[in-house]
């Protein structure tokens, strides 16, 4: 009996391990032959780019909005919006009386201050001798001088402001805009009538300052405008401002562009692609999304090996804004995605290509 419960003990001892082998190998086997569903996708060769968008506006390089420096009533407004203009040409007035008076009430007393140096000058004789010689003659005949350059100063002062009751052309160009009517009060600084110089266009976006830090003059630039959907447009940026324009809300870059015998209007809107690096030529590539990482950040893909999934690191180069540049040697290997996002995809599952 002793000899019988021995033996099944000893069985009992070989059993359970024995199972627990068979159940490891069960499971792992059933891991590893889970399927997953998964494309088949190509490295291409490519120019990698990496860029800074905004949304911009075509706008005149050279464009002035004009304003009155001193306040009044609008009495003449001498153009039209689209009207064309030469530099220096009469383009508004305020209402000037009151500065005219002020100014022949200055020029009244610098005349005064004339006739009283003349009227000395004709008497001197009478004048030296009743003042004591001519010594003190000439130094009576300096405060008339001076008087008299007091007193020109003052209207000349006077006269010049005159100039802050008219707008004239800054440049030639065309009246793109009338901001105000005649018979409205015009204020200092609030533009009365915009002129812009529409041979000489740009395209004007506004960046924050990470991606400003980015961009810099010459760099290629490509211009989609919504006017014309299906063509890209080429050029270089021209110019970043110096400081944050508290207006429009960031740094102004301007960029010229290739008009292509496209008709270019003030106003367009449209994106710019600010080129901040590429790569020399076309290269290896996948999407950015056909590239995994792992938990330490490090790149790899999926690749087939014998039906089944497999990681295969990778070193990347460029990586631009839709594809990275591979710089792996992954020639003949068979690379795979997931179907879809929700795919879940591991190390040995079987792999089901689906294209």
């Amino acid at each position: 009996m002793n000899k019988k419960n021995n033996i099944i003990k000893k069985f009992k001892n070989l059993l359970i391990p024995t199972l627990i082998i068979v159940g490891i190998f069960i499971y792992f086997n059933k891991i590893n032959s889970v399927t997953a569903l998964v494309r088949k996708v190509n490295i291409e060769n490519r120019e990698v780019q990496k860029t800074v968008s905004a949304s911009g506006i075509v706008v005149s390089d050279k464009q002035a909005d004009l304003s009155f420096l001193a306040s009044g009533v609008i009495t003449k407004i001498y153009v039209s919006e689209n009207e064309e203009v030469k530099k220096g040409q009469l383009l508004g007035s305020i209402n000037s009386s009151i500065q005219n008076q002020t100014i022949q009430s200055y020029k009244d007393a610098r005349d005064i201050r004339l006739r009283q140096k003349e009227l000395f000058e004709n008497e001197k004789k009478s004048n030296a001798r009743l003042l004591g010689g001519n010594d003190s003659y000439d130094i009576k005949l300096r405060e008339y001088e001076e008087s008299l350059s007091q007193a020109e100063a003052a209207y000349q002062a006077q006269l010049s402001l005159l100039s802050n009751y008219y707008i004239y052309a800054p440049f030639d160009g065309t009246v793109v805009k009338l901001s105000q009517k005649e018979g409205e009060t015009a204020t200092p600084g609030v533009p009365v009538i915009t002129v812009a110089d529409l041979s000489d266009i740009i395209f004007e976006v506004v960046l924050d300052q990470e991606d400003f830090s980015t961009v810099k003059e010459g760099q290629e630039v490509e211009i989609d405008l919504d006017s014309y959907e299906n063509h890209r447009f080429t050029g270089k940026v021209k110019s970043l401002s110096l400081y944050s324009d508290p207006v429009k809300g960031g740094f102004v870059v301007k960029n010229v562009f290739e008009s292509n015998g496209k008709s270019i209007k003030v106003g367009m809107t449209g994106d710019a692609y600010m080129i901040t690096d590429k790569t020399e030529g076309e290269v290896p590539s996948l999407l950015f999304n056909e590239i995994s990482y792992n938990e330490n950040g490090d790149p790899f893909v999926w690749i087939l090996d014998s039906k089944k999934v497999k990681k295969e690191s990778v070193e990347l180069g460029l990586e631009g804004d839709l594809y990275s540049e591979i710089k792996s040697d992954l020639e003949g290997k068979t690379i795979l995605v997931p179907a879809t996002d929700d795919t879940k995809i591991e190390e040995g599952y079987v792999a089901k290509i689906i294209n």
